[in-house]
Formats: structure tokens, sequence, C-alpha cells
């Protein structure tokens, strides 16, 4: 029953990102012992000002993350710095502009899964 009521939550939460406008940007899984740093090519001709990170699974730490615009240069989205177990979004704002890519460190807090998380732009 708890697992039919998580995928029913989530599935609710997806609709929802879908029914804002939001587009996908990075769909990763974050494996124990990976690396840290993780940089998300975006280089986009749309204008966009919001973030949303989505954890589906695991336990993830966020720290410093970067919007890299393409006329503003680098902007930090501290709002979105965390410890996140999923299901859970996080959400933040930036200057209005083009976006190159965006950087941050995701730590996978889990031992012995990975870690599932998306990244919305709107």
């Amino acid at each position: 029953m708890k697992k039919f009521f998580a995928m029913f939550v989530t599935m609710i939460i997806s609709a929802s990102a879908f029914a804002g406008n939001w587009k996908l940007v990075a769909n990763d899984n974050i494996f124990p012992n990976s690396p840290p740093m993780k940089i998300y090519p975006v280089n986009s001709k749309e204008t966009y000002s919001e973030i949303l990170v989505r954890v589906s699974r695991g336990t993830v730490r966020i720290n410093n993350p970067m919007v890299w615009l393409k006329n503003k240069g680098q902007m930090g989205v501290f709002q979105v710095q965390g410890d996140y177990r999923g299901p859970r979004d996080a959400s933040g704002n930036f200057l209005a502009d083009q976006v190159r890519d965006i950087r941050m460190n995701i730590l996978n807090l889990d031992r012995n899964m990975p870690a599932q998380v998306q990244i919305y732009l709107r």
C-alpha cells in the first residue's frame, strides 16, 4: 500500500510540473561515491527565470547551485540548496535570461541505492 501511495504521489507531482509549463532539462541518476559536481548543458534560445529541482527517489544534498546565463553570467540559486529526501521539490528564481548551463554539487546520502533527480526550467 505504501509503494502504491508513493507512486501515486510521484505521478501527481509529475503531472503538476507539466501543467505549469516546466521544461525538463535533466533527468539524472546520482550514484553513491560519484563525483559531486554536475554540469547540465542547456543552451536555450528561450528565456527562463525559475528552476525546479525534483528528487524522485533517494536522499541527496545539493550545494552551490549556479545557473550560467548568456548575458548576465553566473547567478547563484541558493533557495535550492539543502538536503532532500524524495519525493520532494525545491525551486528558486533568477534573473530572466537565456540559460547556458546549470552547475551544482549533488551528493548522494544513501549508501546503497542511486538517487533520481530531475531539473526543470520555466
